[in-house]
């Protein structure tokens, strides 16, 4: 049999969610699991639903990006095409009719697509607030394209990118607060080193080169107002109000979220010059 299309799940202690990801996964012709080092039994689980199991754990910090070239080079893939899929996320059956066209196509002139994602929250679609549609780096051609960015990964600049309007559903805060704020510690300190080398060095190459630079570039210049700023733009800029309690909540965490981050650019600035946090 001719395989089209192996997705690909990024794992690190996902037993809670995993069952639901690979459930919306069955049309794949292969499903591969990537774990990071779960001790929460996910790789026991992954293999019970007959997923095949990796195992990858990088030095700290983790880079999605490199995680998922790790992915594409060491998992023996036998497909023409990859789909990356994080396990708080499904793919639905229009999504998945319209991805099968896509890899069947012989005369294809796209070697990756991004996807946007429905954000699930409270099991409220907050599409005011995260601004959909938004666009992330899902789909790829084996062997044509690989990926950047680190923590906000990307495809590399080779990549000739479609877009696939269907989205998939994210349920971001699945596994609660505390699990949200462990996640956004990691990416505030990867932010704030960002931020900080930016104003050292001056090279917009420190926030790294992607399709969204010139907000990075404001962020990284303004960022002392980060929080006041993303909570106005989500909330009020966005229509965010309009999206009830779910909606405010969200737009309080992610103002929070930049409050790690100015938090963490003073702490790294001073200790760049000797001063005690």
């Amino acid at each position: 049999m001719n395989l089209h299309l192996s997705a690909i799940i990024l794992t690190k202690n996902e037993a809670s969610n995993l069952k639901r990801c690979i459930d919306s996964l069955q049309w794949c012709q292969e499903i591969i699991v990537v774990d990071s080092g779960s001790t929460d039994g996910t790789q026991q689980l992954a293999e019970s639903l007959k997923a095949k199991v990796f195992t990858h754990i990088q030095p700290p910090p983790f880079k999605i990006s490199e995680q998922r070239n790790w992915a594409l080079q060491n998992c023996s893939l036998e497909s023409e095409w990859v789909l990356f899929l994080d396990a708080d996320e499904t793919i639905p059956p229009n999504l998945a009719t319209e991805i099968q066209s896509i890899c069947l196509k012989s005369n294809n002139s796209y070697n990756a697509f991004e996807l946007t994602p429905r954000y699930l929250f409270w099991g409220k679609w907050l599409k005011h607030t995260q601004g959909y549609p938004n666009w992330h780096s899902r789909l790829v051609k084996k062997g044509e394209v690989c990926f950047a960015g680190g923590v906000w990964e990307h495809f590399t600049i080779n990549a000739k990118v479609g877009r696939i309007n269907i989205p998939y559903d994210h349920f971001a805060n699945s596994k609660g607060l505390s699990d949200w704020l462990e996640r956004h510690d990691r990416y505030s300190s990867w932010d704030a080193e960002n931020v900080v080398k930016f104003q050292e060095t001056g090279k917009t190459s420190a926030l790294v080169s992607n399709n969204r630079i010139k907000l990075r570039l404001l962020a990284a210049r303004l960022w002392l107002i980060r929080p006041i700023a993303r909570f106005v733009y989500m909330y009020f800029l966005r229509l965010g109000f309009l999206e009830g309690l779910p909606g405010l909540v969200c737009c309080l965490l992610y103002a929070f979220y930049e409050f790690m981050v100015v938090v963490k650019v003073v702490e790294l600035k001073r200790k760049n010059i000797g001063l005690p946090l």
